[in-house]
């Protein structure tokens, strides 16, 4: 039996995190991906990257096309499979990669098997491609879990952005406040100067939030704080009278500094977000903003 349908085509919905924990993640990501995770592709992948360059053109995340006709088919012999005929009029050398594209979008609504056929009205020779090329076929994907790597293999390393992948690796809950020392003792002993160490521990605060340890990663960040002569920071000296005269002492004062220009150097976020992160008034935020740019 065999049903005929003429019907369009979506990508079904993927279930989210909250709009606003989703955005701050995606940033973190797109922050440090190509960083950290890199090193993991290649051990992954078994190669070397030489270079590498972003494109920046966005996938469309819902994709409308019409469908001739589309059959759900079961044989004699009692196989079951999809059905998919298309009518071409002109020798479109494209039609490959768009069949391929109706496939992967059928395939994730159906998961069942498809054929496709192409019915070609035109009357010139037809010269189009039918067959995907043997490394255009897509067969699956590497998985890369990074909560089954070695912990004590990443914290061996001596690429800062590997001992921070170590926060989401392979231990045991209890262990989580010893995991986080040593990684903030061997960022320590690798980072080039504090600029970077203070972008690493930002990094692995927003690392832990995807293990819920976030409170105790700032907690050990404050008892190992980072060597900076405060007292002949010029942004500091006009800063800290400043933080004084709204309350605050000169300890917090520099933790929510630090913090603040860790996050307008390393992250999207806006103004109001750093503020809501850090616990401080958006004037704050402002003033530091002002400060770095000058």
């Amino acid at each position: 039996m065999a049903k005929r349908q003429t019907r369009k085509i979506a990508v079904p919905k993927e279930e989210k995190l909250p709009k606003k924990e989703g955005n701050a993640f995606d940033k973190i990501f797109k922050e440090m991906g190509e960083s950290i995770f890199m090193h993991l592709v290649e051990e992954t992948l078994g190669v070397k990257i030489k270079h590498f360059r972003p494109l920046k053109e966005k996938m469309q995340t819902t994709i409308e096309r019409e469908m001739d006709f589309f059959y759900e088919v079961e044989t004699e012999d009692g196989e079951e499979f999809i059905l998919h005929l298309e009518f071409e009029t002109k020798n479109n050398p494209e039609m490959v990669y768009r069949i391929g594209e109706y496939h992967g979008i059928e395939l994730r609504m159906r998961k069942m098997k498809i054929r496709h056929v192409i019915i070609y009205l035109g009357t010139e020779i037809p010269t189009m491609a039918t067959k995907l090329k043997a490394e255009e076929i897509y067969y699956g994907f590497d998985l890369v879990n990074v909560h089954a790597l070695n912990t004590a293999t990443l914290l061996s390393s001596q690429v800062p952005d590997l001992i921070l992948i170590a926060i989401l690796s392979d231990y045991p809950p209890e262990q989580a406040e010893t995991v986080l020392r040593l990684i903030v003792r061997n960022l320590k002993k690798v980072s080039k100067n504090t600029s970077e160490l203070s972008k690493y521990l930002s990094q692995l605060v927003m690392l832990s939030r995807l293990r819920k340890i976030e409170n105790i990663t700032i907690k050990i960040a404050e008892e190992m704080p980072i060597e900076y002569d405060y007292d002949t920071d010029f942004l500091y000296l006009r800063g800290i009278t400043k933080g004084k005269a709204e309350g605050e002492t000169k300890k917090e004062y520099e933790k929510n500094y630090t913090f603040v220009v860790n996050l307008l150097n390393n992250t999207d976020f806006s103004n109001v977000k750093i503020a809501s992160l850090v616990g401080v008034s958006i004037e704050f935020v402002e003033k530091v903003k002002t400060e770095l740019a000058k």
